[in-house]
């Protein structure tokens, strides 16, 4: 994995995944999950929002094959 810092704006950053497989995106109750596997293993981003909740419950639970 390399990771680049993007100029311009402060916190930014820019990550290159060269040995990249296959990715998926779950909706969750507090925001979504991002899985990004490759040849290095899996690399999880839980993108959880600040102030907001989904108004009801997920209907459709997926499976990731990497749980």
């Amino acid at each position: 994995m390399k990771k680049k810092e993007i100029h311009g704006r402060k916190g930014d950053s820019l990550t290159e995944y060269p040995t990249y497989i296959k990715h998926w995106e779950s909706a969750k109750p507090w925001g979504w999950q991002i899985r990004i596997l490759t040849e290095n293993g899996l690399n999880i981003f839980n993108c959880k929002w600040k102030n907001y909740k989904r108004p009801r419950e997920l209907t459709k639970r997926e499976r990731c094959p990497h749980n």
